[in-house]
């Protein structure tokens, strides 16, 4: 197999752990083979003794995170070699053991890839626990289990900060020790959403995972993967970003859901053409964009039969123009009792 790089190099680890998975239906049978009170110590000796990883774990919550240093994660074009993937599997595959054969409560887990050589790079694949349970009873399809899972390659936001502020602390000339304090009481905390999890100097940026936030960030990515694998969509548009989030107030719960879509414009030589992106002529509206954009929330909310929430707002900041949708209208969208336009009329 030739090494894992960009959507294909994702959707092949994705496929690989779905598989894997239908190897814990035996254990999912079982009783609490892993006490909750050992469940951190069972999965770092799972990973040694099974499979000769060194892993570290720890617990926020109801969120389990993995730490796994790995001397060869990527290659010199950036993509997750062979070796990495099947050891990331392998870690993957510990955690669900463990998770589906212990008296632990636990909604998430998390797994953070480090290669030890430039470890300001990360990879990091969350999952939740009830997934994996719905895929072993057949309540989803393999598709949509890989569809689930939550992995993203990026520079660790705790590294990037530290080294920002020992700059400012290098010119200010501060005491060693007085960095290391304000360090701790200012900048080393717990993360505010899930793109600031990861692993730095020996310490764990984790958070307990809430469902709504997960579930804002699947929809983003899926939207993103929507518009480059349906054809149609590609021809037309450019998706050059995607955002979730779930903002919870008194009055009003929000899927806010950000992407940037440009459009792609054909401009005709005679016999030929051409696909252009951001030209000054439009195909389609943004119309198109909030009907595909809004399907994929609808099916990612629907299929987790998730109810605690007030609206769905997907925002293209190409225009910043807004779809801003209510709960009640989300359902009957869904179910054929509205048709699009009379949501853009809301």
């Amino acid at each position: 197999m030739k090494p894992m790089s960009g959507k294909s190099g994702v959707k092949r680890l994705v496929w690989r752990v779905a598989c894997a998975a239908i190897a814990l239906c035996v254990i999912a049978g079982c009783g609490p083979t892993y006490p909750k009170s050992r469940f951190k110590e069972s999965i770092v000796d799972i990973c040694k003794r099974e499979y000769h990883i060194d892993v570290k774990a720890d617990v926020s919550g109801k969120t389990i995170a993995i730490y796994l240093p790995l001397p060869n994660l990527i290659d010199f074009t950036f993509s997750i070699t062979k070796e990495a993937g099947d050891k990331i599997n392998d870690v993957i595959l510990s955690v669900s053991r463990v998770a589906l054969s212990s008296d632990a409560e636990f909604d998430f887990y998390c797994v953070i890839a480090h290669d030890i050589r430039i470890p300001e790079i990360q990879i990091i694949i969350i999952k939740s626990v009830d997934d994996v349970k719905r895929f072993l009873l057949n309540d989803i399809s393999r598709g949509e289990y890989s569809k689930r899972m939550l992995i993203d390659m990026r520079f660790s936001p705790q590294a990037q900060k530290e080294r920002a502020i020992k700059d400012v602390f290098d010119k200010m000339s501060l005491d060693p020790k007085w960095q290391e304090q304000v360090m701790n009481d200012f900048f080393r905390s717990e993360p505010a959403g899930l793109g600031d999890i990861g692993y730095w100097n020996d310490r764990f940026y984790i958070k307990d995972i809430a469902l709504p936030e997960f579930l804002a960030e699947q929809i983003a990515s899926r939207i993103k993967f929507e518009f480059r694998d349906d054809k149609r969509l590609a021809e037309l548009f450019l998706i050059k970003s995607t955002k979730g989030s779930f903002i919870s107030r008194v009055a009003e719960r929000t899927f806010k859901i950000e992407i940037y879509v440009d459009n792609k414009v054909v401009i005709s030589y005679g016999a030929k053409s051409t696909v252009e992106a951001g030209g000054l002529q439009t195909m389609v509206g943004s119309d198109e964009v909030f009907k595909a954009a809004l399907k994929v929330a609808n099916d990612v909310i629907h299929g987790y039969r998730f109810n605690d929430f007030d609206h769905v707002e997907i925002t293209n900041q190409k225009d910043n123009s807004v779809l801003k949708v209510p709960r009640d209208k989300m359902d009957q969208y869904r179910l054929k009792k509205l048709k699009f336009e009379d949501l853009i009329k809301v």
